[in-house]
């Protein structure tokens, strides 16, 4: 009994130690990519370049990466993970109509500063965000569920009238996408110069309190 303990135990162990090797080579992939994609971008860096810098065989990268898309994909999630944090909903701090705009303002602030700061990378946002990447449209997904729980939040707070959240979410999202979609960032103070970003998303929270138009139309 006790030997086929230690025989599980064992196992485990390096079922363990495997996971944590595996984890350990992805995250470092992944620096690596960032690393070239910062400095020469994602369309002049291949998985050669990457097994490169790394000195590691291109075999060896593709062990834990099917492609370069693949690669590329991973990072999209974590350069959006590290520099946009979702916010969370807090009906204790703020109103709903609050928590919301200040929300969009954050994602918009911190893409701005991505752009400006690292602009290859921001790039590469723009490209997923273009391709439908199945990072970005994950991220776009999660964007618009924390829109709709603000919403939530409002109706049952009566701040704002009874409405289907997901959709008002949608038609949110829609609305204010000049903010925080990469692809159309680059053109919004360019473009609308009469608008900031605080009146675009006043006008937006506007119907969800006393709008009656209908998004199934």
């Amino acid at each position: 009994m006790l030997d086929s303990d230690h025989c599980r135990s064992d196992v485990n162990n390096r079922r363990t130690r495997r996971q944590e090797s595996r984890g350990t080579n992805v995250a470092r992939i992944l620096s690596a990519a960032e690393t070239l994609c910062a400095l020469y971008g994602s369309g002049k860096t291949n998985v050669c370049d990457i097994a490169s810098y790394l000195k590691m065989s291109p075999a060896n990268v593709y062990r834990f990466f099917p492609s370069k898309l693949a690669i590329y994909d991973e990072l999209v999630a974590r350069v959006l993970n590290n520099n946009l944090p979702v916010m969370q909903p807090d009906s204790a701090r703020l109103t709903s109509a609050e928590s919301l705009r200040a929300f969009i303002l954050e994602l918009h602030r911190r893409l701005l500063a991505l752009m400006r700061e690292e602009e290859k990378l921001f790039e590469l946002l723009t490209v997923a965000d273009g391709e439908r990447w199945p990072a970005f449209e994950a991220h776009a997904e999660r964007v618009r569920d924390i829109i709709a729980e603000f919403v939530e939040e409002g109706v049952r707070a009566q701040e704002f009238r009874r409405q289907d959240s997901l959709r008002a979410a949608e038609c949110f999202c829609a609305s204010t996408a000049a903010l925080w979609e990469p692809k159309a960032i680059r053109n919004f103070h360019f473009r609308r110069s009469l608008i900031t970003a605080e009146g675009l998303i006043s006008f937006c929270i506007e119907p969800l309190r006393n709008g009656t138009f209908n998004a199934e139309r």
